[in-house]
């Protein structure tokens, strides 16, 4: 499932796309979370076969699209359809956004203010993310982060590209790789010149080593079963504001954000964080 978010704030569009399957454990928390700041949602179902598709749905919201599409598995087609979506988008800026990454009230806004204010001085924005293990109150170790971009190693992501800056920007994938997205010169837009890579403190919470969606249904989704990870983490920072969202009413088949780990979970943890540790170390 495919959904692209219209941001309407200041005098910046911007457009957030994602590709999403089987991930009815968060997307109603990711489409929440930044709701209140976007003028359109277009949601694009590549073959859930979990509740993702009633819990889009459920959200009663003018905004809110739906779309159901065919997804031919092969090595590029989330390339063709990430290709498809940015073929369809007229704005100023495109915003990543995946199912199973929700943003705090202060950092979509944090993240759009500087958009706003600075952003025409920048190519992309790269932002900080909580990487959740066991549950929503606790983080991986930011050791554990080894995404190097502009000179910078750690937990990161690209999150903002400037479509008004990036000439040619298009989605590829060569193969064994994931796909990315590139100029008209053919380079990876975290490749570009560093200076105009603007590193904003916004950081959101990400649930790619929880589980998505029912074990049966993760299964489903290629590579998802090898990012779950036993890892015992530390709290998240004191002072922490979770999104709003996460204390809103929702639909019964939304599950809870507030599910604590279990004890199986800390006790594989127990033994396993301290071989991940030593492993870190040595990068």
């Amino acid at each position: 499932m495919l959904f692209s978010l219209v941001f309407a704030y200041g005098n910046m569009k911007i457009v957030a796309h994602t590709i999403v399957r089987n991930e009815s454990r968060w997307v109603w928390f990711a489409v929440k979370s930044v709701l209140d700041y976007v003028d359109e949602v277009m949601v694009w179902d590549t073959g859930s076969t979990d509740n993702t598709a009633r819990i889009i749905k459920s959200i009663d919201n003018p905004k809110v699209s739906f779309r159901q599409i065919d997804l031919t598995p092969n090595e590029t087609a989330l390339s063709q359809i990430r290709q498809r979506m940015l073929d369809q988008t007229q704005a100023d800026w495109l915003m990543i956004l995946d199912g199973d990454e929700t943003w705090p009230d202060n950092s979509i806004q944090t993240a759009l203010n500087f958009i706003n204010t600075q952003g025409r001085f920048y190519d992309s924005i790269v932002v900080p993310t909580l990487n959740c293990v066991g549950d929503v109150f606790h983080s991986s170790s930011p050791s554990a982060g080894h995404y190097s971009i502009a000179g910078k190693t750690g937990h990161y992501n690209l999150r903002f590209i400037n479509l008004k800056k990036i000439l040619g920007l298009h989605v590829s994938n060569f193969p064994g790789q994931l796909q990315s997205y590139y100029d008209s010169k053919g380079v990876k837009i975290q490749e570009r010149d560093p200076q105009r890579i603007a590193f904003v403190n916004a950081p959101y919470l990400h649930m790619t080593h929880l589980t998505r969606s029912s074990h049966f249904h993760d299964k489903e989704v290629f590579w998802r079963s090898s990012k779950f990870k036993y890892d015992l983490g530390g709290p998240l920072p004191a002072g922490f504001e979770y999104p709003k969202c996460f204390y809103q009413s929702r639909p019964r088949i939304v599950p809870s954000p507030w599910t604590h780990r279990s004890l199986f979970f800390i006790l594989n943890a127990a033994w396993q964080t301290p071989i991940r540790a030593i492993k870190n170390y040595g990068h």
